[in-house]
């Protein structure tokens, strides 16, 4: 039973991890766990503390709105080609090091 569900899970995942489920998911995840450390914090009677679990409930609330709207800062970064593969000059790995 597990090797067949096993089968049927991988054939029904998308290769992408930006899909709007999962955007959802993490969203509202990430917004939860912000409400929760705001409501610890709350209970914090050292001013330190409580700041700094506000902090973190602030970037965590911050962090879920972002993934939600599909922020850019939250994707990989694209590859740059400067210059064709074909007239790259190939570097020494090894520089003045390597045997000659």
């Amino acid at each position: 039973m597990i090797g067949k569900l096993s089968t049927w899970y991988k054939e029904n995942v998308s290769e992408s991890a930006d899909c709007w489920a999962c955007r959802l998911i993490s969203g509202f995840g990430m917004m939860g766990i912000g409400a929760f450390l705001l409501a610890q914090a709350k209970r914090r009677n050292r001013p330190f503390e409580n700041y700094t679990m506000k902090s973190l409930a602030a970037a965590a609330g911050f962090l879920g709105a972002a993934r939600l709207a599909d922020a850019n800062f939250l994707k990989p970064a694209q590859p740059e080609n400067k210059m064709p593969t074909a007239s790259r000059k190939i570097e020494d790995p090894l520089g003045p090091y390597a045997r000659r």
